[in-house]
């Protein structure tokens, strides 16, 4: 077994996913971007297995650059959890397939309730972009793994897209590296900024 030629060809795969979702990006990505940017509560990141732990990320990242941002699992929302969502909320819903029974239902439900909805999936034709108010396309046709099943250039293009809407959206609030440091004061992130 050649694990170096294996690993290759994996990087090779999420790199030319990346490239395929960067090319793609367009209008829609600006229209998130201004939702987001003006919503006035928080960002509710919202997912399931893989996909929810990306949504858990995208959260972390977000906050961390000055857009208050949590995740609620999917699941879990329809057992109290919608209680954590508001009017003045927006949200992220994360679904590969789009078709994840949970998810689609979450943005159901936020539709219904006049909460805007971003829904990010493989699929522009999926019941979760037809159901969000706005649907961001990852742009992978593939996983990267040598089984083409194991979430991987997906969940990177989920990722890489999250962390695109988060860094340009905190760069039109004046979001700065004092800003950051308020948010992040300890460790070696922290301790870097301290001194500027």
């Amino acid at each position: 077994m050649d694990y170096l030629k294996s690993a290759k060809t994996v990087l090779i795969k999420e790199i030319a996913a990346l490239k395929q979702l960067e090319s793609s990006l367009g209008s829609d990505f600006n229209t998130a971007a201004e939702l987001i940017y003006n919503t006035t509560g928080k960002v509710i990141f919202v997912g399931l297995g893989k996909s929810g732990h990306v949504a858990r990320k995208c959260a972390a990242t977000f906050s961390s650059l000055g857009i208050p941002s949590f995740f609620v699992h999917a699941s879990e929302a329809f057992h109290g959890d919608f209680g954590m969502i508001s009017k003045n909320d927006s949200i992220v819903a994360f679904s590969f397939s789009g078709k994840t029974e949970d998810v689609v239902n979450v943005v159901k439900y936020c539709k219904q309730n006049n909460i805007p909805t971003i829904g990010i999936s493989g699929d522009s034709n999926s019941l979760l972009a037809k159901k969000s108010h706005i649907h961001l396309d990852i742009c992978v046709n593939d996983e990267a793994d040598h089984l083409n099943l194991a979430p991987t250039s997906s969940t990177t293009n989920m990722m890489a897209l999250c962390d695109a809407l988060a860094s340009s959206i905190s760069e039109q609030k004046g979001f700065s590296r004092s800003d950051f440091h308020t948010f992040h004061p300890d460790g070696s992130l922290g301790n870097q900024l301290k001194d500027e």
